[in-house]
């Protein structure tokens, strides 16, 4: 079973950014360093007299096992935005593909704070759980989206990329956790232990849902020309997950929209989901793109 460490000095995005080329490597691939000053969520400290306090955080990476059962329940039972789906056959899925996947716990969590999984949809077309996401978001996608995703879905060589992590989790994670997934993907081509299971994970594209924001006092973003068809940038968005941001600039073709089982105030970000696909060589220069920004401290 695997288990990686990462130390971690959790740091704010704005530190984060302006500290990023300063950042270093470790001897051990495994761990790395970052700070993080702590506060409340709109930015303020709970009191002007504590000042900065740095806390330290202990991330391990583990694989999908039972006893996580109902802690990636509670990740994955909004997948869908409410939407009713069999999300106890997702999570069983995930725990038996021992092969490919991660979780992410700390010191003081017993349930995961993350979960990053590829599904290869080939493989997995008869469940019912993949086949209600694949009608929801199918139903989502605009028209110039729609077909693009319903044949990356039917594909063979198509993978449904897992991501969903607790907001509090800090940028420097994505890095390295999206790493080891992709490693665990080419491993996972040698190692299966048939060639039906070995061809099951010669993934040439992927398929990303993630939560989005838009800013709807932003000024709306003129496209390119250069623009790949399919591809949605219209309007400012911004990434809940620090690889979103890199995955939607390579990806080959994308769309957003609006979820609507809450209301949102007048000047609150609008929250969107974001459906895109990505071949592996796109997703190969998102993450050395996102490697060189946020850092890697795996590499």
């Amino acid at each position: 079973m695997k288990r990686k460490a990462a130390d971690l000095q959790e740091v704010s995005r704005d530190e984060a950014a302006e500290n990023s080329e300063d950042q270093t490597s470790h001897s051990n691939s495994d761990s790395f360093n970052s700070s993080r000053v702590s506060g409340s969520e709109d930015g303020s400290s709970d009191s002007e007299s504590e000042g900065n306090e740095e806390v330290d955080v202990n991330f391990e990476f583990f694989d999908p096992q039972d006893v996580d059962f109902h802690g990636l329940k509670a990740l994955l039972q909004t997948y869908l935005d409410g939407s009713p789906y069999n999300c106890s056959e997702l999570v069983n899925t995930v725990i038996k593909q021992k092969t490919v996947g991660t979780v992410v716990k700390t010191a003081d969590s017993v349930d995961p704070i993350a979960l990053l999984t590829v599904l290869p949809l080939r493989h997995y077309a008869s469940l019912t759980c993949l086949k209600e996401i694949k009608a929801y978001l199918g139903a989502k996608c605009n028209s110039k989206t729609h077909q693009l995703f319903l044949q990356a879905w039917d594909d063979a060589h198509t993978g449904l990329l897992l991501s969903e992590r607790l907001v509090n989790c800090p940028p420097q994670l994505a890095p390295p956790l999206n790493q080891a997934l992709f490693d665990e993907v080419t491993w996972a081509q040698e190692d299966e232990p048939t060639q039906e299971l070995r061809d099951t994970f010669k993934l040439k594209q992927y398929i990303l849902v993630s939560r989005v924001f838009t800013d709807p006092s932003a000024p709306v973003v003129a496209q390119s020309k250069k623009q790949k068809a399919g591809k949605e940038q219209d309007a400012v968005i911004v990434y809940a997950r620090p690889e979103d941001e890199f995955y939607h600039k390579h990806c080959s073709w994308s769309c957003t929209f609006p979820i609507t089982t809450r209301e949102v105030e007048k000047d609150e970000l609008h929250p969107l989901r974001m459906v895109l696909g990505i071949t592996s060589e796109q997703a190969v220069s998102a993450r050395q793109e996102m490697d060189q920004v946020v850092g890697n401290a795996a590499t």
